[in-house]
């Protein structure tokens, strides 16, 4: 307190500049990374979820393996985006369907997708005989789709 005739001091008026808050960069940022981990998290779960439904089709059906292939592939397709899927088993040389979801009915119905030998030269063929993945860009280029030359 100030005696009477003396002015009152007054406290220093804050000349300094407040702090600047991070660079909107920086929020931006995390805001991306946050939502990407969010993402992630989503597909972990829904891979988690596809395998729980699995596993309880397997427990269910002993021995059977249609159910599981049948499961399997839906969830594949539904985890993939897809509209519809086909699970095939190689025997030999020969492809034979074990499940199909939700496949267009022209498709589901003609016999010679149900089992079949693949051209040597489609992208199936080239599985089957490298065991390796084969990546295709157009399909309307490969050997096995040209028509043959005159």
């Amino acid at each position: 307190m100030a005696k009477r005739g003396q002015a009152v001091r007054k406290s220093p008026t804050r000349s300094k500049a407040q702090p600047k808050r991070q660079s909107v960069p920086a929020d931006v940022d995390l805001k991306k990374e946050n939502a990407a981990l969010r993402i992630e998290l989503a597909e972990a779960l829904e891979r988690q979820t596809a395998a729980s439904q699995v596993l309880q089709v397997i427990s269910s059906t002993p021995g059977e393996l249609e159910p599981v292939f049948r499961k399997m592939l839906e969830n594949a397709t539904r985890v993939c985006g897809a509209k519809f899927g086909t699970m095939n088993l190689l025997e030999g040389d020969i492809v034979r369907r074990v499940a199909s979801y939700n496949v267009p009915p022209a498709y589901a119905d003609a016999p010679e997708t149900q089992s079949f030998r693949p051209h040597p030269k489609s992208a199936l063929g080239q599985v089957i005989k490298t065991k390796q993945a084969a990546h295709v860009e157009d399909l309307r280029t490969s050997p096995a789709y040209r028509p043959p030359s005159s």
